[in-house]
């Protein structure tokens, strides 16, 4: 599986009121709506708490509107304290954007598995607002297209995130949408043991969001994949490989140890391969030139990278 080539164009900011009357008007001639979820399978997700986007309207060709609730400041239990919301969950509402919009606008049947490409971030400021406040409404103003090449569908979000009528993020995610029988055959040919289950354990509750575990026999700067196959946030619905929020969790705390401080103002993933369940995962990180290099193997192959911004933020 390599990067994606394809990028959306970008637009003009529409201005989050020309966006709130744009969603508006629909059929129904009603606003984008932040009071519940939708469907869990439109996400692809198993549990309504982990289900964060509301809505979602067309603006014009390309352009949407999606609506997000927030319910906590974080995506796993790192910093509930914190008066700043978690950069990782404008990564998950954007990957979670993606999804719905391609089943719901741009004719993706059910039960076509999405292999995600590569992303990217960038917070517009030092932090994301918010944290701390109980079911904060976030909007995103998104362009996504789709590009068919003979029977390959690949597509492309640009999206920025507004908190309370103000930019402060901007993301990109790249993704292919494969058939059933087609993804079944990529899966085989990269060596799916079928029936194989997560390389981990079940943990106490105060360690289950640590993805990491030192190994002696690991060079420096290097650990171990252990994640606990029973977490509710990280292994919400069943997948046969290792899941991309995993693999970003991992290199976000690979990154968080070797500059100690530090928390993602901006970053670059890349999904080179499948990782999978019934062999170890190893987990690197170094600082060079201001930026903070990670990387996720299995068997000698890349799994997934990341490139970070090494600069620390003052936390709130």
């Amino acid at each position: 599986m390599s990067p994606a080539t394809t990028t959306c164009a970008p637009l003009a900011p529409l201005a989050p009121a020309a966006i709130g009357a744009a969603a508006g008007a629909d059929s129904a001639r009603r606003p984008l709506s932040f009071d519940r979820p939708v469907s869990r399978a439109s996400v692809h997700k198993s549990a309504d708490r982990e289900v964060l986007i509301t809505d979602a309207r067309q603006l014009t060709g390309d352009r949407y509107a999606v609506a997000a609730r927030w319910s906590r400041n974080h995506l796993l239990g790192h910093r509930p304290e914190a008066l700043t919301s978690d950069p990782l969950l404008l990564v998950e509402t954007v990957r979670q954007a993606a999804i719905h919009l391609a089943h719901r606008f741009l004719d993706v049947p059910a039960g076509h598995p999405f292999v995600m490409q590569d992303l990217d971030f960038e917070l517009l400021g030092d932090r994301l607002p918010g944290g701390g406040r109980a079911g904060l409404p976030v909007l995103l103003d998104a362009t996504c297209v789709r590009r068919i090449t003979g029977r390959r569908f690949r597509f492309a979000l640009e999206a920025t995130l507004l908190v309370d009528g103000v930019r402060c993020a901007r993301m990109g995610v790249r993704w292919e949408v494969l058939p059933p029988a087609p993804y079944a055959l990529l899966r085989e040919r990269a060596g799916y043991l079928a029936g194989a289950g997560p390389v981990g354990r079940p943990g106490p509750a105060d360690r289950r969001d640590v993805l990491l575990t030192d190994d002696p026999a690991l060079p420096h700067g290097s650990w171990r994949l252990l994640a606990d196959p029973t977490h509710p946030v990280l292994f919400d619905h069943p997948c046969d490989h290792v899941p991309g929020t995993v693999l970003l969790e991992a290199l976000r705390q690979a990154a968080a140890r070797a500059v100690p401080g530090w928390s993602p103002t901006d970053g670059r993933l890349v999904f080179h391969s499948f990782g999978e369940h019934h062999r170890e995962v190893t987990v690197s990180a170094r600082v060079e030139d201001g930026r903070i290099l990670t990387l996720a193997t299995q068997d000698g192959r890349q799994v997934a990278s990341a490139l970070f911004n090494a600069r620390t933020v003052a936390s709130c």
